[in-house]
């Protein structure tokens, strides 16, 4: 990695420093023939990778590796992470007919409203949302402009698993901004597609692993 120590490129760091944002990326955003550019992207989920994007009066545009090469990366992952949690959110709840509620993190002038995901229990926290429980939360970010969770604490769940996959489907096709129509399980910090796409039927559906199938069925029990 190299690094560039003249006054210019120390000041023009700094200004992009403040510029820089943990961006949630589609994995069909980046082409296939563009993919050797961008190898520093990490997958967190399926479909999802996490990189950090230059925020500019022009645009808003993903760093490639050469980017990345210029600055420290402890440095700029930092500055990305600080600057994303800062950024303006709109925290707000909605309850559904059968009594699940679902919380919203997002905000229409914002684009990375979904990017949150990857700081999830700060960003919430941050924004006057409540602690999230140990087993986690179920998100969609079907665009960069909204995520959707549900916290995994009552018996609800049903309900709010259908809502979240109706509302991520939808969200995805209206855009702008497409990132995942999935459903998502997060717990610590860490996502899983709960979504099983079949190809022939072009159908979807929600699977959930073992761990979470469990959790659900002691949530609707634990209440019966």
């Amino acid at each position: 990695m190299t690094h560039v120590s003249s006054h210019t490129s120390h000041h023009a760091n700094q200004g992009a420093l403040n510029s820089v944002y943990l961006r949630l990326v589609a994995e069909e955003s980046i082409p296939a023939e563009a993919r050797g550019q961008f190898t520093y992207l990490r997958p967190v989920a399926t479909d999802l990778l996490e990189g950090v994007a230059l925020d500019t009066p022009d645009n808003v545009r993903v760093l490639d590796d050469r980017d990345v090469a210029l600055i420290e990366w402890e440095t700029l992952y930092s500055a990305a992470r600080g600057n994303l949690l800062n950024t303006p959110a709109d925290y707000s709840t909605f309850d559904l007919p059968g009594g699940a509620v679902l919380h919203s993190l997002g905000h229409p002038k914002s684009v990375f409203a979904a990017s949150r995901a990857l700081i999830l229990a700060e960003a919430v926290r941050a924004a006057g949302g409540p602690e999230l429980p140990e087993e986690g939360v179920l998100l969609v970010v079907p665009n960069r402009h909204n995520l959707v969770f549900y916290p995994l604490a009552d018996r609800h769940v049903g309900e709010a698993v259908n809502a979240l996959a109706q509302f991520g489907q939808g969200a995805y096709e209206d855009g702008p901004g497409r990132i995942s129509p999935r459903v998502f399980w997060w717990q610590a910090g860490t996502l899983t597609s709960i979504t099983v796409f079949d190809p022939e039927t072009r159908m979807s559906s929600i699977v959930p692993p073992d761990e979470l199938m469990t959790i659900m069925r002691r949530l609707v029990g634990a209440s019966s």
